[in-house]
């Protein structure tokens, strides 16, 4: 099979499971992406540059990574598949404009919740510059990845991350829909959301059960003023224990006294029926910080 086809062809992607007899294991989540114009669609979405500095999350066959290359990205990746570096070593390009394979592009087999960026990167990027982290991340471990990348010390440009569509719907989701809850609230007080593009089961190798979709975070330039988040997090959380109940209702476990309950609710200026999924964003931070203010 020549290296001149894209790794994401579906045919060239056969001939390398074939190759190495190899099959996509359930465990790590792993769904193969074989659809050029998708990948494609990520490196746009990411707005990948000549030069730019890439931490990739589960390259897989190299798919992805591929692309990363050719558009001038030099690439740090993470995987956990101990079946996978022959393979990437061996099937991607090995000279990416006149650059030896090595030059461009880093693996490091570590499970990325465990990453120490800086001892895993080695000097290999430059990470006194900003990174731009892109992933085709296994459905089951999406949100963890997510706030563990937010709450690192890592300076990234953007985070541009293919997930289950239903996922990436929550995280940009807005007030008054069924989708907007504790994780589109968490997500938005810290990054700006946006939905690149939509990608079908059928672009994937085994095929899973559910769509996908690219999902490009970046951070706020202003962030609202929340002094805790831990505790900005555990109110939101609060606030839809019971989704369909009110938020007077949910927010007994936070303040016993119904009286309370009914003027911290008017002080905010909300009808005491109001429900949790009614409230915006700056809603909530003033609920939080009335109920810190509370503890004070």
């Amino acid at each position: 099979m020549s290296n001149s086809m894209p790794i994401a062809s579906p045919v060239r992607t056969q001939a390398i499971v074939n190759r190495y007899f190899m099959h996509a294991k359930k465990n790590l989540g792993q769904n193969f992406l074989v659809d050029l114009p998708a990948i494609k669609g990520i490196v746009e979405a990411a707005d990948i540059q000549r030069g730019d500095q890439v931490i990739e999350i589960g390259p897989g066959i190299g798919s992805l990574t591929e692309q990363l290359l050719l558009a001038g990205a030099k690439v740090l990746a993470y995987e956990v598949d101990q079946d996978l570096p022959e393979i990437l070593n061996n099937e991607l390009p090995q000279k990416i404009d006149g650059e030896e394979l090595k030059d461009r592009f880093k693996l490091v087999m570590k499970d990325v919740l465990k990453a120490n960026f800086v001892e895993d990167n080695d000097g290999f990027l430059d990470l006194s510059k900003s990174v731009k982290i892109v992933a085709n991340l296994p459905y089951y471990i999406t949100t963890p990845i997510i706030f563990n990348l937010i709450k690192s010390d890592l300076d990234f440009s953007s985070l541009t991350l293919m997930m289950q569509k239903e996922v990436a719907e929550r995280l940009v989701a807005k007030p008054k829909t069924k989708e907007y809850g504790p994780l589109s609230i968490a997500v938005q007080s810290r990054m700006n959301v946006r939905l690149a593009e939509e990608v079908k089961s059928t672009s994937f190798m085994p095929r899973p059960k559910v769509d996908s979709a690219v999902v490009v975070l970046t951070p706020l330039l202003e962030k609202p003023d929340i002094n805790d988040y831990a505790f900005f997090d555990h109110v939101v959380k609060m606030c839809f224990a019971q989704r369909r109940k009110t938020l007077a209702n949910n927010l007994k476990t936070l303040i016993k006294d119904k009286d309370e309950r009914e003027k911290l609710i008017n002080d905010l200026g909300l009808d005491a029926r109001v429900r949790p999924e009614e409230l915006t964003l700056n809603q909530f931070v003033q609920l939080a910080q009335l109920l810190k203010d509370r503890q004070a």
